[in-house]
């Protein structure tokens, strides 16, 4: 079977490893007659806040929701800049905008691919009232600089967790850190729905408050209809609970799992001229959403593999700096060379806790041909 097409995600086999059990939850969800804010939510966010190891978690409808919640439960609005990275998906920026705030770029770490903490201090403005570090591909950004730099100026710090369930900086998992930490459960991510959903996590009491109200049309808690805030139907149902309980007491093996395959391509790949994913110091922790290396003649590289039946992809191609959408906003490529850079170079390979050893050993091998034979 060693010719069988290996993909960059793998979801129909943890899918049909736990199919009678997310079916038998779905459906007793489904029959329960509560389809939204009921027992199944109530539970979940029990669950993944004592697993975070915060006071709240407040389910929403996705990610971006999450983030979009998140800022505006912090009191950032209209007039107000958030310091952010250019290079992550278009969500962390465009939930920035829809509160009416302005998103501002810093440039990225070259090793890390995070955010750079020194140019987030360079970009700080009298009218900077957050920072929004994305923690990418699963690697903490600099959490503890991130966090001295917002005490010292008074701003927000809302970590964008999307990709980096279990990941810890400094012994804190993330999501833990900063004044709300936003969660993604995409059927792609390290812990995945069957649908959009997502949370945020927080210790601040009045922010998961304002959260709960700010998902649920800005209703007043406890009251049918009072409204304290403008909010918006940005519920999770509780079908993605109950499928997401399901899957909740396996994120922790399926998070050592992938960092077991991490160590497996580090090993497969040593001596081939391409960059590891970096090794995260002490106390820190990497859950490896997608494992990205770092080479020359990406795109040949990327269209051998597809030749071998190898699954990649670039995770991102285009900076937002350059995306159509903010052309409006004039921003200059040379101002965000580390981003411009790394958009050119960053591939991801096959990753998901079911890969096995000759899976990853498979795609070395094709790897170090590649560099051999061109």
């Amino acid at each position: 079977m060693t010719d069988q097409p290996i993909p960059l995600f793998n979801l129909k086999e943890q899918h049909d490893s736990l199919k009678d059990q997310i079916n038998a939850a779905a459906a007793e969800a489904l029959n329960s007659m509560h389809w939204l804010l009921g027992p199944q939510t109530e539970k979940f966010e029990e669950e993944f806040a004592q697993l975070i190891g915060v006071k709240h978690c407040i389910t929403c409808s996705s990610g971006a929701s999450a983030i979009q919640i998140a800022l505006m439960a912090a009191g950032i609005g209209e007039g107000d800049e958030v310091i952010t990275t250019p290079f992550t998906f278009i969500a962390t920026t465009s939930s920035v905008s829809l509160t009416g705030a302005k998103f501002v770029f810093a440039d990225i770490d070259p090793v890390t691919y995070n955010i750079d903490v020194a140019d987030v201090e360079r970009k700080i403005t009298k009218k900077t009232k957050a920072i929004l570090p994305v923690h990418l591909y699963g690697y903490p950004a600099n959490m503890a600089a991130i966090m001295h730099l917002a005490n010292e100026h008074g701003l927000k710090v809302i970590e964008d967790c999307a990709q980096a369930h279990l990941a810890m900086a400094d012994g804190v998992m993330v999501g833990g850190i900063g004044d709300a930490g936003c969660f993604s459960f995409y059927p792609s991510k390290n812990l995945g729905a069957c649908g959009d959903a997502g949370c945020i996590t927080t210790n601040d009491d009045e922010i998961a408050n304002r959260c709960r109200s700010l998902r649920h049309s800005g209703r007043a808690l406890g009251k049918a209809y009072e409204y304290d805030l403008e909010g918006s139907t940005l519920r999770m149902d509780e079908i993605q609970a109950a499928i997401l309980r399901v899957k909740l007491p396996h994120l922790e093996e399926w998070t050592e799992k992938r960092r077991k395959a991490a160590s497996w391509y580090a090993e497969g790949l040593a001596g081939v001229p391409v960059i590891f994913p970096p090794t995260p110091p002490a106390g820190h922790a990497q859950s490896y959403y997608v494992y990205t290396i770092r080479c020359e003649r990406r795109d040949q590289l990327q269209a051998y593999l597809k030749e071998k039946g190898i699954g990649s992809a670039v995770y991102y191609p285009v900076p937002l700096y350059k995306q159509p959408a903010y052309k409006h906003l004039g921003f200059k490529t040379e101002d965000y060379p580390q981003a411009e850079k790394a958009a050119k170079e960053v591939l991801s390979i096959p990753m998901f806790p079911e890969i096995t050893q000759e899976q990853v050993t498979r795609v070395c091998d094709a790897i170090r041909e590649f560099y051999e034979e061109k």
